[in-house]
């Protein structure tokens, strides 16, 4: 049975009539990889471009996916949702300066804005000379996909009452690989949040992570083609901690 690979509904969403449902999908996929495809456009340039000029091709062809039909030809069965968009994107990419000339076209409601994802995201969108453009794309994606996971997941954890769980882990678990701070003690924790041990504390941290774990799976599965890659996908994705 082949391995599922859901992130290719979105493409199956795209090609509908019904202007909403296109509309939604594409905010899912501006959401989840304008930032990377951002990243892309701003190391290809290697300074030939302003950001804004970035930014407005990044846009540019997000509203191309909707009005132009840039998706319709996808095909699920040449791999990886990602791997085709960039691609695609590449190509755009490569015909920019006829872009440029046309006047932009915006449907009615708009898209989501680039510029909140730029200010959340901040100096992880900057080139940086030892990658290239494809690995720039790969790393930021990573990074909002640990973002968004994280989100999820606080949202659960709040839901469900356990949100001093959720702050051990981010404080244990994300906090120093994402600002290199020190890893704290299961005693200071215990303290800090008045839990009564600190082997009660342990417990919360690998509760907590053991469940952020299975979501992030179930987030990278989606776009892998195999469940030894979402494996693997999943720890580089929650070593990065999104960064």
């Amino acid at each position: 049975m082949p391995f599922p690979t859901t992130q290719w509904n979105i493409v199956d969403t795209l090609k509908h009539r019904d202007e909403d449902a296109r509309r939604a999908a594409l905010a899912d996929v501006v959401s989840t990889y304008g930032p990377p495809l951002l990243a892309f456009a701003l190391r290809q340039s290697d300074g030939t471009r302003t950001r804004e000029d970035c930014e407005d091709l990044v846009d540019d062809f997000f509203l191309r996916c909707i009005q132009g039909g840039l998706l319709q030809h996808a095909d699920k069965g040449k791999g990886k949702f990602r791997s085709f968009l960039v691609t695609v994107f590449k190509h755009y990419v490569a015909n920019e300066e006829r872009a440029r000339r046309t006047q932009k076209r915006r449907p009615a409601g708009g898209l989501i804005s680039l510029d909140a994802l730029r200010d959340d995201f901040g100096s992880t969108l900057e080139p940086r000379t030892d990658e290239t453009p494809e690995a720039a794309f790969h790393r930021v994606l990573r990074c909002a996909l640990f973002r968004r996971t994280l989100a999820e997941f606080r949202q659960q954890l709040v839901a469900d009452g356990q949100e001093t769980a959720f702050e051990l882990f981010v404080r244990r678990e994300v906090t120093p690989k994402r600002d290199g701070a020190p890893v704290p003690s299961y005693r200071a924790l215990a303290a800090q949040y008045q839990i009564s041990s600190e082997n009660l504390a342990n417990k919360m941290v690998l509760a907590a992570t053991e469940k952020f774990r299975a979501l992030l799976l179930a987030k990278v599965t989606a776009d892998c083609l195999s469940e030894k890659e979402a494996q693997l996908e999943c720890e580089v994705v929650f070593a990065g901690a999104g960064v």
